[in-house]
């Protein structure tokens, strides 16, 4: 049996660098991040950080999960028969920057904590960590066949862009933005943070403007909302229209993940859409951060400016109150 694509990594933290009050920079390398790869940009690329239990036993997650996949059991439903306090608590994060030759591995992770300095544990636990700490990183096998591997920014041709993201996604969009450094696209990126001291100075192309847009105190996606609206109203050239809109089908974000990108799609959202081939299609959306957030952008501009859903990504990054499944 060919080993398993998607591997447990221990991963050493070597640096670390506050970028804000609201994101902590990690890089991680070391000899057990010997295997780890990625094939070209890594793009939106979502990893699994497990985030080790407060002292908790030294346990070595990758040979366990080799000799499960061998015997034919799945890496999560593997480490889902481990004891919690084993097993530690995973979270899902976006690859900032992978650099292969010096094989480290940089994750901006967002410190998220309550009026009384309560967080969750990845939260926590990057509060706290300094150099020389370790967890487990679950992602590609640089020896793994190419395909997959949680990447979903995938814009075809369009050269006029939309991205769009609360903190939980602006790493996601700072390493996308680097890859479109130098070609010839445009459009705009809206960037939601806690505050005005989270704005970063990203690397991107000319012809995307960037907005931060610091909430201050005000509710989660409070400014995404009228900021979408305004950079793609209704009625705008920009987009491709689809003549079955009003069909968008609703979805629970209580009991289901908002998932939704054009190679997803199902056979009745592709074939609602337009006739235009989608590699001639100018325009295509990227669209991430809180799941209710995510869903009035879909309603609005799936229902009411009418744009294709082959040009657009839609993801709950995550749920208001609601941890991680772990």
């Amino acid at each position: 049996m060919p080993p398993s694509p998607f591997r447990s990594f221990r991963a050493e933290v070597v640096r670390v660098e506050d970028l804000g009050p609201t994101f902590r920079r990690f890089t991680f390398s070391g000899t057990g991040m010997a295997r780890f790869g990625i094939p070209g940009h890594p793009l939106d690329m979502r990893i699994k950080l497990i985030i080790p239990p407060p002292d908790g036993p030294e346990f070595d997650l990758g040979t366990f999960l080799d000799e499960q996949y061998a015997a034919g059991t799945p890496w999560y439903q593997a480490w889902r028969q481990l004891d919690e306090g084993v097993r530690g608590s995973m979270r899902t994060y976006t690859v900032r920057e992978w650099r292969d030759a010096e094989r480290e591995l940089i994750v901006d992770m967002v410190l998220h904590f309550d009026e009384d300095g309560r967080g969750g544990p990845a939260s926590s636990w990057a509060r706290e960590a300094t150099v020389g700490d370790s967890l487990q990183v679950l992602g590609r096998d640089r020896d793994a066949e190419p395909g997959g591997g949680g990447i979903e920014f995938s814009p075809g041709t369009a050269d006029n862009l939309l991205l769009v993201a609360d903190e939980t996604a602006v790493p996601a969009v700072a390493s996308i933005l680097d890859h479109l450094t130098g070609q010839d696209v445009r459009g705009r990126a809206l960037l939601e943070v806690p505050s005005a001291d989270d704005a970063q100075d990203l690397r991107a192309p000319e012809g995307i403007e960037i907005t931060w847009l610091p909430r201050e105190g005000r509710p989660v996606g409070s400014l995404l909302g009228p900021a979408v609206r305004d950079a793609v109203p209704v009625g705008s050239d920009a987009t491709t229209p689809n003549p079955a809109a009003g069909e968008l089908e609703d979805v629970d974000i209580d009991s289901e993940i908002l998932w939704e990108t054009p190679q997803r799609l199902g056979e009745a959202a592709t074939g609602s859409g337009s006739d235009v081939a989608p590699d001639a299609r100018p325009f295509y959306a990227w669209v991430a951060g809180e799941a209710a957030v995510v869903k009035d952008l879909r309603r609005y501009l799936v229902r009411e400016v009418g744009v294709d859903r082959r040009q657009i990504a839609f993801m709950g990054y995550w749920r208001m109150g609601r941890a991680e499944a772990s």
